[in-house]
């Protein structure tokens, strides 16, 4: 019996399922696009999807279970590229940030939000607790998307949330675990049963990722053959999966196991690529599958109640988040941005909320509230992350710097905002022009370390001006702003101008677009990483083709002296010579 004929005899012919999927991809195009133009995540129209098209809404959709089904291979799926992005080098970067501020977040945020459940809803001590967990996850999703299209991931908020997340991603593994003995469950596995099931999981995961799946994959790999590479990559992910749901986890959690399993070998970037279609095409239908079980009409009914719970979980996450953040030593400026992208409810919670309605610790009317809260805290984000901007802004002359207690006597010399590879180069060229300067920077650990080897090297935000009084910013010749921050940048550079009409302020940017803001802030000349990526292409294929010196040279400097944004049209002003030799190819 061929797959059709059996679709058929289940009562699921191919029309069916067609009928069932079409209008739901049709629905969710639509409620994307225009969710993009209001900068709304593309989750939030998978959940308007489903709640259009569900039970609580227009009933078009007529097969929810074969949509949850769907669902449950997003999940697996989901946890695979996590596991298959894992690595302990990303946790060492970021150690800190990770182990105690993500630890710290989760603890604090379950603390706070559980005894505020109890007082104000009558619920049961454990279903208390999942809440609470629920409220302290936040969403990867949309927290990075953000950070990356606002060109903010490697800035000191970026680089914190990531941590926090990365810490909140691996915590959902335990979570399911923990789940049944959370809710009791009667006849359930012994906890010793379930750890040493555990542990032979691991063990078999350690065999598996050291010999057997190296050398398959070299194997498969050796074919050339993408069809046969993504089934084995399907086929471990799934095969182990399969494992864990014998062994009495979680389907789950054999997706982030098989993504440890392929992530240490060379095949883990291919892996991530041939999977990635079919990730987002199942985890959307997860984000529907949740949107199937909400309930509009209780919206509806509990406006609100409803708007309400969801403003108070994202202050309460907030507060927690900040608590946390500043425990690991991160300024008061920082620590509020990174609290604020990360106030929102995430997709793990969502992940965690449907394996809890299995037990019956999030049912009925709360379960109803939850995904009505938790769509909207996600809605909100973007909001909430503009609004951040405004209010760390009033927490900065909370930051402690350290400073020099002679920085009066600095005169004629450049000051210099963060000490990475870009700083680093101003104080080189600063040494060789036998000229002063004063480095101010937000890491204590990069202070601590630069200080010890004589570097004039002070903590504290650049964009205070009680610090930049001390760092002699009225006698100063620049400042030289290199920070990835463009949000910092921004004022650095404006309270800098307020300070010094004269000064001359150089500025780093990542992108053409950030020169003319930047300018208009008072920057006298802004370094757009784009553009000099540009300029450097160009010079090395003008190498490349050997075109004649002079030429090269006047082209090159034609384009530094042109507008940026018109490079493509710059003319050639010398005429090409007659002969030649032929360019190699």
């Amino acid at each position: 019996m061929d797959v059709a004929q059996e679709a058929i005899a289940t009562g699921l012919s191919p029309e069916h399922l067609i009928g069932a999927i079409l209008p739901l991809l049709a629905l969710a195009v639509g409620l994307i696009y225009f969710g993009l133009r209001l900068k709304m995540p593309p989750i939030v129209g998978f959940l308007l999807t489903g709640v259009i098209l569900g039970p609580g809404g227009l009933k078009i959709l007529p097969d929810t279970e074969m949509v949850k089904t769907l669902a449950e291979l997003g999940v697996i799926l989901l946890l695979f590229t996590i596991g298959l992005e894992f690595s302990i080098q990303s946790l060492l970067k970021l150690k800190r940030v990770v182990l105690l501020g993500g630890a710290l977040q989760m603890l604090i945020g379950v603390a706070a939000v559980t005894p505020l459940t109890l007082i104000f809803v009558s619920v049961p001590w454990n279903t208390a607790v999942l809440i609470g967990i629920l409220a302290a996850l936040s969403s990867t999703a949309i927290v990075l998307k953000l950070f990356q299209d606002k060109g903010e991931m490697d800035a000191p908020h970026g680089r914190g949330a990531l941590g926090v997340l990365i810490f909140q991603d691996l915590a959902v593994v335990p979570l399911f675990l923990i789940m049944p003995y959370l809710a009791g469950v009667p006849g359930g596995s012994p906890l010793y049963l379930v750890l040493a099931k555990v542990l032979g999981i691991l063990v078999l995961v350690v065999v598996l990722a050291n010999w057997v799946v190296p050398w398959v994959m070299l194997r498969v790999a050796q074919t050339r053959s993408n069809e046969l590479f993504l089934f084995t990559v399907a086929l471990i992910c799934l095969g182990t999966a399969f494992l864990t749901e014998i062994a009495g986890l979680s389907l789950a959690m054999g997706g982030f196991l098989a993504g440890i399993i392929i992530a240490g070998s060379p095949y883990a970037y291919q892996a991530i690529s041939s999977i990635l279609p079919m990730r987002d095409l199942f985890t959307s239908f997860f984000f529907v599958s949740i949107g199937l079980l909400m309930d509009i009409s209780y919206l509806l009914a509990h406006p609100f109640l409803t708007i309400g719970i969801a403003l108070l979980v994202m202050i309460v996450n907030v507060l927690t988040c900040v608590m946390a953040m500043r425990f690991t030593g991160l300024s008061p400026r920082v620590s509020i941005l990174i609290a604020f992208s990360l106030c929102q409810i995430g997709e793990f919670a969502f992940v965690l909320a449907v394996e809890g309605q299995k037990y019956n610790l999030l049912a009925g009317d709360y379960m109803k509230m939850f995904l009505n809260v938790a769509v909207l805290t996600m809605a909100l984000t973007p909001v909430a992350i503009s609004v951040s901007r405004s209010v760390s802004a009033r927490f900065i002359d909370f930051q402690m710097p350290f400073f020099p207690q002679d920085a009066h006597v600095y005169e004629n010399h450049a000051i210099v905002v963060g000490f990475g590879v870009a700083g680093q180069a101003v104080a080189r060229a600063s040494k060789l022009l036998k000229r002063e300067y004063v480095v101010v920077d937000l890491n204590p650990a990069s202070v601590q370390s630069f200080r010890k080897l004589g570097e004039p090297l002070f903590f504290g935000d650049a964009a205070s001006e009680h610090l930049l009084e001390h760092l002699g910013i009225h006698k100063a010749a620049i400042l030289v702003v290199t920070i990835p921050d463009p949000e910092a940048t921004r004022r650095i550079i404006s309270t800098a101008r307020n300070l010094n009409k004269n000064l001359k302020i150089m500025a780093r940017a990542r992108f053409l677009l950030n020169i003319a803001p930047l300018q208009k802030l008072g920057a006298t000349t802004v370094i757009a990483e784009e553009f000099e990526a540009a300029i450097k292409v160009f010079a090395l294929l003008l190498d490349f083709y050997e075109l004649p010196e002079e030429r090269k040279k006047a082209q090159i400097a034609l384009a530094r002296a042109a507008d940026p944004l018109k490079f493509r049209n710059l003319p050639d002003p010398i005429p090409e010579a007659p002969q030649g030799d032929p360019p190699r190819g």
